[in-house]
């Protein structure tokens, strides 16, 4: 198959996402997203937000007669009249397309192409029925939590399996990390003692796409446990364009000794911030035993 152009890989990154496309083109749209990084930036947030709503939102079964509208509807594609809509949308859509794209990928593949366009008339026209049934407002929420700093922490950790990662750069002293970061990376932070726990080293880490910042780690060996202390910017998470703070966290700390406890499903994390950084702290602990033994935060 033939590289794909940027309207092409538009078109398929619906049916990649939902695993309707063939295995040729899925192959030619990962080609695509290789070099195209806008595309892929799509199609990750696409990935993302139909997990986060399929955890979020709770599955309620359809009642009856929408269950024999939508199946009426598919039914009907080939038909006349106003149940064959669909299929009029569709045939328009793809004529529309092929006339300002001659000789593309699509017109080659124009039965695969019309497959999709026929599913998503089928949607639109069923849309205004279900949106009904669902709370679009709890839809919003779960997509914005998506990009709370505080819950990609607790995500991080629970990843990670709550175990030590690997350091970019070990160290047993908080005040050569501080070193280390200030003349490798131009990050001027302060490594936080922690009562009981023995500071362990720096992982640069990939939060968010193409976003790294340091994630302190430290150890408790006596009792087999590791905290993540993940520290930020707070000019670069105004600049980001998704990223946000946890809004309570905001409200509450004001100095440098308050500290917030979000809870994150089974996570406690502990969000401050001093000077222009801020620290969101994540372990096993309960997130107030977690706070009082960062040394700082107890003046």
């Amino acid at each position: 198959m033939k590289p794909l152009t940027y309207q092409e890989a538009l078109l398929l990154l619906p049916a990649v996402v939902d695993g309707e496309a063939t295995e040729s083109e899925k192959e030619a749209f990962i080609d695509f997203m290789k070099n195209h990084p806008e595309i892929r930036d799509e199609y990750e947030s696409a990935i993302l937000i139909k997990e986060i709503l399929k955890k979020k939102l709770p599955r309620y079964p359809a009642p009856e007669h929408l269950k024999e509208n939508i199946l009426k509807n598919l039914s009907s594609i080939d038909n006349t009249g106003r149940s064959g809509e669909p299929k009029k949308i569709a045939a328009g859509l793809e004529q529309r397309f092929l006339k300002q794209n001659p000789g593309s990928y699509v017109k080659k593949y124009s039965g695969i192409t019309f497959r999709y366009l026929a599913a998503a008339a089928v949607v639109l026209l069923i849309t205004f029925s279900v949106i009904r049934l669902l709370d679009q407002t709890t839809a919003d929420t779960a997509i914005a939590e998506m990009f709370i700093i505080e819950n990609i922490a607790a995500n991080h950790f629970q990843l990670a399996g709550g175990q030590l990662i690997e350091p970019h750069w070990r160290a047993d002293s908080g005040n050569d990390a501080e070193n280390y970061l200030s003349e490798h990376f131009d990050i001027n932070l302060t490594v936080p003692p922690i009562t009981g726990a023995q500071f362990a080293g720096i992982v640069m880490a990939e939060f968010v796409d193409n976003y790294h910042i340091p994630l302190l780690e430290y150890v408790q060996t006596e009792i087999g446990e590791t905290i993540y202390i993940f520290v930020f910017d707070v000019d670069d998470i105004m600049d980001h364009k998704k990223l946000k703070r946890h809004a309570e966290a905001v409200k509450n700390c004001v100095h440098s000794h308050d500290f917030y406890v979000a809870e994150i499903e089974d996570y406690h994390v502990v969000s401050w911030m001093w000077d222009n950084n801020w620290y969101t702290a994540i372990s096993n602990h309960n997130g107030y035993d977690l706070a009082s033994l960062i040394v700082p935060l107890n003046p």
